[in-house]
């Protein structure tokens, strides 16, 4: 009997410490990711770009957004190439965030133009593809940070999974629908605005919620409320970050986004992908100042 009672004492005390390894392993990747996190806000000077795919079978079917920027001091400059398959065409935006104020320029103009009305909608452009926002976001929204396993442990790099919370990922969402469509997603601004693009497959064309392999928005079936299509969607996203462990600096992020979800009886499903490279740390080149640089200088 006595013998019974140190064979279960000693499975207990087993799955226990198994448990702990699962957890510490688990604990040290979030440790992991907030000093990464940490470490990247704290720079001064960096260069990004990157792009952003529809994705289907797991084989890119369009790159719908190419970005590139750098970051300067307080200050961003960005590049945002939009695909519009409609129009056969790419649209090029630029834009410089000086923290209470953003400048932009768009297709066919040369001089910088301060924000005006359309400062929300730009702002959410740039949040899209800033990788300091994508920091914010996951730090916001992240439910589980998990390590990747490292099949090569003598280079510098290494890499960590985030998982990002459902719920708040559709709050997310809703918000942007909502802050660029008004309560209704038919309630599109006028044409002469920017609709920001987004980094959801259904509307990184336009801003537009669209149905796949038609130019039909769902506006157009009436009043179909942004939050009750988003509360019965089906959403997740991840995060990969590949790093380097001497200095906990990013190299490359990868942000994986899975949607589906119920229009016109039929379900729909889509996945989209921003792939985000980091280089040059602390190495940049001055950003353009908007209100000395001559028209078509500074890029």
């Amino acid at each position: 009997m006595r013998k019974g009672w140190i064979i279960c004492l000693v499975a207990c005390v087993a799955m226990s410490l198994g448990g702990c390894g699962q957890m510490g392993v688990k604990q040290n990747a979030g440790t992991d990711f907030e000093q990464i996190r940490d470490h990247f806000a704290n720079q001064q000077g960096y260069e990004f770009y990157g792009r952003t795919k529809l994705l289907t079978d797991n084989s890119a079917n369009a790159n719908m957004v190419n970005f590139s920027g750098r970051k300067d001091g307080d200050t961003v400059f960005m590049n945002v190439k939009l695909s519009v398959p409609e129009k056969k065409r790419v649209e090029t935006l630029t834009l410089l965030d000086q923290g209470t104020t953003l400048y932009t320029k768009k297709d066919g103009t040369q001089e910088w133009v301060q924000s005006a009305g359309d400062d929300a909608a730009l702002r959410q452009e740039m949040e899209n593809w800033n990788p300091a926002f994508a920091f914010q976001q996951m730090s916001d929204m992240r439910k589980n940070v998990y390590p990747i396993q490292d099949n090569n442990l003598k280079d510098d790099q290494a890499m960590i999974r985030v998982v990002m919370d459902s719920a708040k990922l559709k709050g997310w969402l809703a918000s942007q629908l909502q802050g660029q469509s008004g309560t209704h997603i038919q309630s599109l601004p006028s044409m002469n605005r920017h609709q920001p693009s987004m980094k959801l497959a259904m509307s990184l064309t336009k801003g537009d919620w669209r149905q796949p392999g038609e130019g039909v928005s769902i506006q157009s079936t009436g009043k179909t409320d942004v939050q009750e299509i988003v509360d019965q969607m089906d959403l997740e996203a991840e995060y990969t970050i590949l790093y380097q462990k001497s200095n906990k600096l990013p190299i490359r992020m990868t942000m994986s986004i899975r949607s589906q979800y119920d229009y016109k009886d039929q379900r729909i499903q889509e996945h989209s992908q921003v792939e985000t490279y980091l280089q040059n740390y602390g190495k940049v080149k001055p950003v353009p100042d908007p209100k000395s640089v001559p028209a078509g200088k500074g890029h």
